[in-house]
């Protein structure tokens, strides 16, 4: 791996940082609606709970 990392030249190594950093907001991005949905499930089953108390 480092053998490689030497020997690609600068613009490839430029379009590897930034398809990297492409794909960590992606991911970063996909988390979101999920945090999201989770805390809007975990909310939902608090409140219907202390309602049927």
């Amino acid at each position: 791996m480092k053998k490689w990392y030497k020997d690609i030249n600068k613009g490839q190594k430029i379009f590897i940082y930034l398809v990297s950093l492409a794909l960590t907001l992606m991911w970063g991005v996909g988390l979101l609606p999920l945090a999201i949905l989770i805390y809007l499930e975990l909310g939902e089953r608090n409140s219907s709970s202390s309602s049927n108390e």
